[in-house]
This record gives structure tokens, C-alpha cells and sequence, in this order.
């Protein structure tokens, strides 16, 4: 008799946590947006020479409430902080503890950073060190004055990896990692990453999500000299750089259902894509739209913000793909632009609608933005 074919291995979501300008879960994100509230608001630093004019900022939010050794804050950026927080918020919505019911090597995590950045108070000792006395960069002095007075704990705080070090130590994780960086597509590829992990049994479960400060100077600096605000020099509106961090449980579906865990969804099909100059942005993103076969979905959570190019194309490949008729949520338009942590609040919310819709209800989830990389995701009700 010929072998039996093996049960193909699901991804499944089981536990959510994130900390964004609009709320601490999925249910307070939802609720603000349904209300029509925004977190946009103009920035804590003077913008004047800036395209941008406005910021999306945390505030209130407490880092000793989520991290046990208070001492080790001093060596984590605000990314990390943030990245630590979410990410013990979903393992405890997983109802997942150290060792119990996975060992730490049997849990993956895959994540994504932005581009690595300080306010300017932090930087400003460093420049003013290094100056010579017309105030020009100095380099005998950055070298000889500068870097003695540079604490060691500086590097832990720069690096774009070391939030989700500090992840993997908060939480306890051992098992297979990748870091990716530092918009939303590599966030989305952080997301695919650990449901192929659990596809081909490389775990039984993974952490995924992202992190991103962009509301201070040089973040804002460094968008407007990638291109990033052009929308707002050529429309007069674009993206609002905002600061969050948002990380998913997954698991192998039949693990969780031995564990009689809670599931919000589940991830049949997903599909990510690279743009190119050569090809209209709108048919790299309706290709991406019409591979995740979101056939069934009455609900699209959308990418689209205030960046016109890139909210036009993504309407455009709604509407190839058949879904112009859906119920469409635009979270960034309230929450803000999280760049790298984009894609994990995208997905994250998907899968809470998903819920709280019930059997029968799917939701595309799309992570388009700026970048070469794209993603979108189809969440279904299990």
C-alpha cells in the first residue's frame, strides 16, 4: 500500500503583544480606530527644516514594568525596551513560561529593526568633543578626547541587532533567529521566516515581529535624505514616523491544540515580493495580493497612509485582485508609520479581527511601504 502523505504542518497565531502610540493590545488599537483617533501630533523637536511636520510618539510608556533586572535598561535603547516589552507580552498571551511547554531551543525568533539612531542630547556631547575650536570635525580629537569619554555600554545601545538580543534573553529563546532590517518588508520577511520554520518543522514555535523608533531628529534626518518624505514635498501629506514594537507567537497548530491553547488565526498563505524600477509598483504589489489568494476575505487590513504613491498603488492592486468591495482598515493612518515594527502590527491586527469575526472570516493583511521589500498575508479563522 503506498505511504500515507504526512499532515502538512500549520502555523497558527497564539498570543499578541505590541505597545504603540494608539494602545498596549490589539483590542485598544482597534477601539481607537474605530473611534477615529489619531496619535499624530507635531514632533518634540523643532521640524521647520523638515518636510515632515508631524510625529507619532509613545507616551507614558513605563520599561521597568517589563523588564525583571532594572540595572540591565541602561545598556538597551528605546527600540529594545520596546521590543523586550511586546515580545513578553505575547509569550504571556501564549500562556507560554521559561522551559514550559517548549525548551528554549525549540523556540525560534525571527525579528526586525529600523535604522539604528539616537535622540540629539545623546549625540551632542560626543560632537562637541570632537570639534576643534572653529567647530569643525576634528579627527585627532575624536580619537584622542572623543572616544575616552565614550561609555562601553554605547555599542549595546547602537547596534541594530540588539534589540532582539535582548529579546532572546528576556524571554528565554535559544532556538533558530534571524534579524532583519529596516523597513516594513523585512519585517514582513521576519513574520514568513518563522511560519517556514514551522512548515518545515524546524520549530514547534517562533517569536516574530519588530521594533522602530523614528520620532526623534536623526531619524527624521534620515528619512528625509532616503526619500521617504517625498510625498509630503510633491502632496503636501505623507507618512508619519511613529515608535512601537509589536511581536507574534506562532505555533505548529496541532502543538497548540494539544495544549488547548487560545488561536486567533491561522496563516495559510503568504507572499513576499521585491519591487523594481522597472516594473509600476502596482503590479508588484497586485502580484503579492493575488499569490496570498485572499479569495475569502471580507476585510483587508491595508498598508495605505499618507504617502500618495504608495497608498494609490496599493488601491489599484485591491481592486485587481477583485477585493474593492471589502471592509478596509488603515491602522497607520491612526497609529502612525512603525516602519520595521509595521508589518508585526499589521499582521497582529489581522489576527484579532480575525477572532473576533469568528469561523468562516479571513483578512488580508498587507505590508507595503517604503523599501524594496513587500508582503501581504491571508489570516483565516480557524
Amino acid at each position: 500500500m503506498p505511504a500515507t502523505p504526512p499532515t502538512p504542518r500549520q502555523a497558527v497565531v497564539t498570543g499578541i503583544g505590541m505597545v504603540t502610540p494608539l494602545g498596549d493590545s490589539p483590542a485598544a488599537v482597534l477601539a481607537g480606530i474605530e473611534a477615529g483617533r489619531s496619535a499624530a501630533r507635531a514632533p518634540s523637536f523643532d521640524a521647520a527644516a523638515l518636510l515632515c511636520p508631524l510625529a507619532a510618539p509613545i507616551d507614558g510608556f513605563d520599561p521597568e514594568r517589563h523588564v525583571d533586572d532594572v540595572k540591565s535598561l541602561r545598556l538597551m535603547s528605546r527600540d529594545a525596551q520596546l521590543a523586550v516589552a511586546a515580545a513578553r507580552m505575547a509569550l504571556a498571551d501564549a500562556g507560554l513560561e521559561p522551559r514550559r511547554p517548549y525548551a528554549p531551543e525549540d523556540i525560534a525568533l525571527y525579528g526586525a529593526t529600523g535604522l539604528t539612531g539616537m535622540p540629539a542630547e545623546e549625540v551632542a556631547a560626543l560632537v562637541r568633543h570632537s570639534a576643534d575650536p572653529e567647530g569643525n570635525l576634528d579627527l585627532r580629537r575624536f580619537g584622542s578626547v572623543t572616544l575616552k569619554r565614550v561609555r562601553p555600554v554605547l555599542s549595546f545601545r547602537i547596534l541594530a541587532n540588539m534589540p532582539i538580543c535582548f529579546v532572546s534573553i528576556a524571554g528565554s529563546i535559544r532556538g533558530a533567529n534571524g534579524i532583519y532590517t529596516p523597513w516594513e518588508g523585512q519585517g514582513a520577511h521576519a513574520i514568513a521566516a518563522g511560519i517556514r520554520a514551522i512548515e518545515e518543522g524546524l520549530a514547534p514555535c517562533a517569536v516574530v515581529g519588530g521594533c522602530d523608533v523614528r520620532t526623534h531628529e536623526f531619524a527624521f534626518v534620515s528619512l528625509q535624505q532616503l526619500g521617504a518624505f517625498q510625498s509630503w514635498a510633491d502632496h503636501g501629506e505623507g507618512a508619519v514616523p511613529g515608535e512601537g514594537a509589536a511581536f507574534l507567537v506562532l505555533e505548529e497548530q496541532s502543538l497548540a491544540a494539544d495544549r488547548e491553547a487560545r488561536v486567533y488565526a491561522t496563516i495559510p498563505r503568504h507572499a513576499i515580493g521585491t519591487t523594481s524600477s522597472k516594473v509600476p509598483l502596482a503590479d508588484t504589489l497586485a502580484g503579492l495580493v493575488s499569490a496570498a489568494r485572499p479569495d475569502g476575505a471580507a476585510r483587508i487590513v491595508a498598508a495605505g497612509d499618507g504617502d500618495r504613491p504608495i497608498r494609490q498603488a496599493e488601491a489599484d492592486a485591491i481592486e485587481r485582485a477583485g477585493l474593492g468591495a471589502a471592509d478596509t482598515l488603515y491602522p497607520k493612518r491612526h497609529v502612525g508609520n512603525l516602519y520595521a515594527a509595521a508589518a508585526a502590527v499589521q499582521v497582529a491586527l489581522a489576527a484579532a479581527m480575525v477572532e473576533r469575526a469568528g469561523t468562516g472570516h479571513a483578512v488580508l493583511a498587507n505590508c507595503f511601504g517604503y523599501g524594496s521589500q513587500q508582503g501581504s498575508f491571508l489570516l483565516e479563522a480557524v
